[in-house]
């Protein structure tokens, strides 16, 4: 039970995150002049005449930049989270722990 419990919260923390990160990439500005700039920059690259050997390089590069990014929005999306919920529990806006488990089921 645990397990799938832990597998519910994690599917919803994902699911919260991909409709955030779409409603930030439609809404704020700076993001959308970066999403064009990079479909620009794209165009060009795409059209240099670059050996495979550096070509590879670069996609590498590019493509590690933006995984560590991408993993660090997660992970401050959790974490920001989890300081959340600290905070309202300390506030009692939560209540109990054992009130909570007592709701959820």
């Amino acid at each position: 039970m645990e397990k799938m419990t832990e597998v519910a919260i994690v599917n919803c923390i994902e699911k919260m995150m991909t409709e955030r990160r779409e409603k930030i990439l439609e809404s704020d500005e700076y993001i959308r002049q970066d999403v064009d700039d990079l479909k620009e920059l794209e165009e060009r690259y795409a059209g240099m005449n670059l050996p495979y050997m550096f070509r590879r390089v670069i996609d590498d590069y590019i493509a590690c930049l933006e995984s560590k990014s991408e993993r660090y929005a997660d992970l401050s999306y959790v974490r920001g989270m989890g300081d959340a919920i600290f905070l309202l529990k300390n506030i009692g806006a939560l209540g109990s722990p054992e009130a909570l488990s007592v709701n959820a089921e």
